[in-house]
């Protein structure tokens, strides 16, 4: 507080008069007196619920407040309030002093009312100012206006109200310390440090803090419901003015505060259930489940159990049972692994019936045990296979393809031939369901076979199933038959001149292959020209020109081949046809003469032959007659029908006529011969002269024919038909060509490899190698076809039969099977048909194709923190399935952390660096095992890793710590007593008991006017605080964990307390003028006058009076020590 008082604010005139001095100037005249207030507005204070005759005061260093008389004529001055006083509180009063005439304001007395600052603070009033002067016997009269503008200071006269005057709270109970609850609100209607209030508890508590301010009412300790439930105190407001005995004014209030139970725990989940359950099973209740709830009361109550997760189907249900807390998990529909491989993970919520409710989860695996509920399926129900009849047995046709899908055994599906191979001719390997070829197919023999393939699974007995696809195979056809022929050998008659392109017969051969394999075109093969041709495509032979018996050959052998029109080579063979040449009456008869003219006597005898004509016929073995056609009407003459000869037949001397002509004619009985005219002449001649019978060959009876040459012409077709049918010199026939004949040799192969390497990742289809092998012999005896006979147990390898190309065709794995031995052989295409066999050697090669293992890829370890650098902890322990350096393991951490290292060749896990949980309390390592293959970028080692989880177990190394080292505060002296001045924290970041901090306090030198709560660090008050007394105090806070032992730290609070203004009063002079008087010629330091002044606040410093001269006295010519006496500095 202030230790000297201010200077008094009230006005004080001291009016000094010279006892000597001369009486003023005598009449003034009146128009000369300047009559006006030294101010228009004047500013006075007075204080509400003044007493009568309170008069009311200028600030102090104001202009005096009325008029300066110019004259001392002036006379009758009086003040008056003409405006602004309604409620007559005020008077205004004047007093003369020296020259000037004071104007005061004061209150009126005889009203009972008081002003009131509350009700009005302020009040204008309009002051009149009147005055005479006496000229002569008249007055005249002057008057001034001003107005005064009076303030009601206000004073501590109402109490703080509290509006409500109680107040209820609900907190729960896990409201966090210092959290605001409430806030409480006084009002106080005085202006200032009078309506200023600070609020305080009645009681001591060190459960809750008020602010002194605000009243905001907060939390300073845990709640704890089982510890209270209900919590009344009383709130004390107080005003910072002066009341009654200078404590101020106040008033209470009632706060109720309730403590709400908190639903502080989640509910728990504990469940019993079932390893797995079998799928389809009738199985009604799969777990139990188990809820409970560490809360009382309501919020202990279980209000539900549902599944929100990880069922989307409604295959399961929850159901409560009868007794408390306890659920069931049942199956409400049939389960079907095969829809959810991986099982179910069900999301229970548990839920409280708290306010507000509290939840919690849990996941439930189901894990469903397959059963045996699926048949296999093949990828087709039909597969189309189409096969060359010359594969080789054990050539790879298809790969079935059959999913189970069960698991396990289950799943396990096993391959069999179950009808339409009822001469074994294909097999099937159970596992792979590659078909195969078990015995030469014959297309010929059949062509088509349907077969019925069963897939069983190897489920328990008594569950297995099994379905089963059609596998129609097509046998195709590869020219394997050879053209027949109905018969080797035919013979066929043909007349002779027959026109060319007669059919002499028709030939016919089969082949037992299909399409153009069968298709047959024919030749003759004879290599001397035949006058005879076949129809490449019927069949038919037909004659090339003119057969004639007589002149050309009678019998013709041909050579006739049918071919097919197979690839890559054709097939051939022959018959022998042979054609005989039937002769025909083709020819007619030829006269060797013609145009016969002769004579003949008249005497010849009848009988007589006159001349023979001979015809010649060129077919062999025809009888010619002749006959007279025509000049032979009267018979006379006759012909030998096998001779010819021409004979008389009656008495000439009878003809009348001397010239006959007679028309001749032979025929063989089919064909007349052109008819030969003899002529001849009838002579006289001499009776006896020619023998009778005789032929006339003398003058007397002679005639002469033309030569025809037909004797001629018949010994040269005689010649050439002797010549035509001679045996022929040389072979006839060409020879069959040899690729048609024995298989004499077998297939051998050329170059085969020793031994084929192969890397296990050879995509599918890769051809290994090329197999190359030869044979001797032509044609189909020497066409190779190659296939594997045996060691191929897995189906991974298919040697193309026509090209010798191995291929692959499945994965190769060489940690299942690293080496192969096939039995490759290669056949030819004879009859019989020869072979050579060989044994393959392959080698897999490894390839990087398995990451490292781990023998646990999850593990869990705890270890202190104060464990030492090389602490061992864990032993990675990984196997790589490859070889060599692809097996070779290395072990890094990739987990960035300096705490721990792992060593690249044991994968031992130790520890590196000092720990510390507070730091980190949980590791997840992770250890990466990387084996050593992979070479360059684009193919990486490859690697697998493992999760350690090491939790780090607490010891209590760590001292609790301050938020601040130091603490400064600064409160205001009439602070009430329990205010909280500071909160000091410290936390520990270790775990249980020595993680809890407790607070103490060190107030030697405050004699205990502070006080600490040890569990929340709050500083509270327990004394009035002065500032007049110990401006600072300083404090030690100690804070200690519970640890054995325990550690602690301190920090220092240091309060400043800040003065507060208690001086109330200003001091009061006797009155506001007060007069004195020296007598001139006093010399220097001469007293002249003592004033007094009275202060109303208690005795001390605030009391005290010092006295000060603010105006008035010119150059200083006075002056005033603090008795409040006056001394005269000049003299005057």
């Amino acid at each position: 507080m202030m230790r000297r008082c201010a200077l008094a604010c009230c006005l004080l005139v001291i009016a000094f008069i010279q006892v000597d001095s001369e009486a003023g100037a005598s009449n003034t005249a009146a128009a000369d007196v300047a009559f006006q207030f030294t101010k228009q507005l004047y500013n006075v204070s007075i204080p509400e619920n003044s007493v009568a005759k309170t008069y009311a005061s200028q600030a102090p260093g104001s202009d005096l407040m009325g008029i300066r008389l110019s004259s001392d004529a002036l006379a009758d001055i009086r003040y008056k309030i003409v405006e602004g006083d309604k409620d007559k509180f005020f008077k205004a009063e004047h007093r003369v002093v020296g020259d000037f005439c004071f104007l005061f304001i004061r209150i009126k007395t005889g009203n009972n009312d008081v002003l009131n600052r509350e009700r009005k603070d302020k009040y204008v009033l309009q002051v009149r100012a009147t005055a005479s002067i006496k000229e002569g016997k008249q007055k005249v009269q002057f008057n001034s206006d001003a107005t005064v503008v009076v303030t009601v200071l206000d004073t501590n006269d109402l109490s703080p109200l509290f509006y409500p005057t109680e107040y209820n709270a609900t907190v729960f109970e896990d409201t966090p310390v210092h959290r605001s609850i409430l806030k409480v609100v006084a009002e106080d209607a005085d202006l200032g440090r009078n309506g200023e209030i600070y609020y305080s508890f009645v009681e001591e508590t060190d459960m809750f803090a008020i602010h002194p301010v605000s009243g905001v009412i907060s939390l300073s300790r845990p709640l704890r419901y089982n510890e209270g439930t209900y919590h009344e105190l009383t709130v004390f407001a107080q005003d910072r003015g002066p009341g009654l005995n200078h404590g101020g004014m106040f008033s209470k209030a009632k706060i109720r505060i309730r403590v709400k139970k908190v639903n502080s725990f989640a509910p728990e989940i504990r469940i019993r259930r079932h390893p797995q359950i079998v799928e389809n099973s009738n199985a009604d209740i799969y777990a139990i489940v188990n809820v409970s709830d560490k809360d009382s009361g309501v919020h202990g109550e279980i209000a539900s159990l549902e599944i929100v997760d990880g069922d989307p189907d409604g295959h399961f249900r929850i159901r409560p049972t009868r007794q408390k807390g306890e659920y069931n998990i049942e199956v409400l529909k049939l389960l079907d692994r095969e829809t959810t491989p991986q099982g179910y993970m069900l999301q229970l919520r548990a839920s409280d019936r708290g306010i507000p409710p509290r939840e919690s989860y849990k996941s439930v695996p189901v894990q469903l045990t397959d059963l045996n509920d699926n048949a296999p399926v093949f990828n087709k129900e039909i597969y189309d296979v189409k096969v060359p009849e010359t594969a080789p047995v054990n050539t790879p046709l298809i790969r079935l393809k059959v999913t189970d899908a069960d698991e396990g055994k289950n799943a396990q599906v096993y391959l069999e031939i179950v009808g339409g191979n009822e001469g074994g001719e294909f097999s099937i390997n159970p596992e792979t369901g590659m078909l195969y070829t078990a015995v030469p197919l014959d297309a010929e023999s059949k062509q088509f076979y349907s077969l019925t393939v069963s897939a069983i699974d190897q489920g328990n007995v008594g569950t297995r199933k099994q379905s089963s696809a059609k596998v129609k195979i097509y046998v195709e056809d590869t020219n394997d038959n050879d053209p027949i022929f109905e018969k080797s050998e035919v013979t066929v008659w043909i007349d002779e001149n027959m026109p060319p392109g007669t059919s002499v017969t028709t030939v016919h051969a089969k082949d037992r292959d299909r399409g153009e394999n069968a298709y047959i075109s024919y030749l003759i093969a004879n290599l001397n020209k035949v006058p005879f041709e076949i129809d490449h495509f019927s069949g038919i032979i037909k004659t090339t020109q003119l057969l004639d018996y007589e002149s050309m050959r009678r019998e013709y052998v041909l050579r006739i081949r049918a071919s097919d029109w197979g690839l890559p080579y054709r097939r051939q063979t022959e018959m022998q046809l042979t054609v005989k040449v039937k002769d025909v009456n083709d020819n007619r008869p030829q006269f060797e003469k013609v145009d016969c003219v002769g004579h003949v006597p008249r005497y010849v005898a009848i009988g007589s032959e006159i001349i023979t004509l001979s015809a010649i016929d060129f077919d062999a073995g025809n009888l010619i007659t002749y006959r007279i056609v025509s000049g032979n009407e009267d018979g006379c003459f006759g012909i030998s029908e096998t001779s010819g000869t021409i004979n008389v037949s009656c008495d000439l001397n009878d003809i009348r006529v001397g010239e006959r002509e007679l028309n001749v004619t032979a025929t063989d009985n089919t064909h007349f011969a052109d008819i030969v005219r003899v002529r001849f002449k009838l002579v006289n001649a001499k009776r006896g002269a020619i023998s009778t019978g005789k032929l006339l060959t003398d003058d007397m009876g002679a005639f002469d024919c033309k030569d025809t040459g037909v004797a001629r012409r018949l010994t040269e077709v005689l010649a050439d038909a002797e010549d035509n049918n001679k045996p022929l010199a040389q072979e006839e026939f060409p020879m069959m060509p040899t690729r048609y004949g024995q298989n004499v040799h077998s297939p051998e192969f050329v170059d085969f490899p020793v031994e084929i390497k192969v890397n296990e990742s050879v995509a599918l289809g890769t051809t290994l190698v090329k197999l190359r092998a030869r044979d001797r012999d032509l044609g189909y005896n020497g066409k190779l076809i190659y296939g594997i006979s045996g060691g191929d147990v897995h189906s991974q390898f298919c040697l193309d039969m026509e090209t010798g190309e191995l291929k692959v065709i499945g994965y190769l794995d060489r940690e299942r099977e690293y080496e192969y031995f096939l039995n490759v052989t290669v056949y030819d295409l004879g009859k019989p048909q020869k072979s050579s066999s060989r044994v393959l050697p392959i080698t897999v090669l490894d390839v990087n194709d398995n990451a490292p293992k781990f023998e646990k890829t999850l593990a869990s370890f705890r270890v202190t923190e104060n464990a030492l650098n090389g602490t061992a902890i864990f032993r990675a322990n990984a196997t790589d399935a490859d070889e060599g350096d692809n097996a070779k393991v290395t072990y890094t951490l990739v987990t960035d952390t300096k705490d721990f290292h792992v060593d690249k060749v044991t994968g031992v896990l130790t520890v590196s660096n000092g720990l510390d949980r507070e730091r980190q309390d949980l590791y997840e390592l992770r250890i990466r095992a990387t084996d050593g293959g992979g070479k360059g970028p684009d193919n990486p080692p490859l690697y697998s890793e493992a999760l350690v989880r090491i939790s780090i177990d607490d010891i209590n190394d760590n001292a609790p710590k301050f938020s601040l080292a130091s603490y400064t505060v600064k409160v205001r002296e009439d602070i009430p007593k329990g205010t909280v001045v500071a909160v000091v924290t410290a936390s520990d970041p270790d775990l249980g008991p020595e993680g809890e901090v407790v607070y103490s306090l060190e107030d030697s030198e405050s004699d205990g006017t502070f006080k600490i709560d040890r569990l929340s660090g709050t500083i509270r008050t327990t004394k009035p605080l002065d500032f007049e007394e110990r401006q600072v105090h300083s404090l030690v806070v100690y804070a200690s964990d519970k640890g054995n032992p325990s550690l602690s730290s301190e920090a220092t609070v240091t309060v400043n307390v800040v003065d507060v203004n208690e001086n109330m009063y200003a001091p009061q002079f006797g009155d506001f003028v007060l007069t004195g008087k020296v007598k001139e010629n006093q010399p220097v330091g001469s007293l002249v006058m003592q004033v007094n002044a009275t202060d109303q606040d208690p005795p001390g410093g605030d009391s005290n009076v010092e006295y000060s001269i603010r105006g008035g006295d010119g150059i200083g010519i006075f002056a005033i020590d603090n008795k409040g006496k006056g001394f005269a500095l000049f003299k005057y």
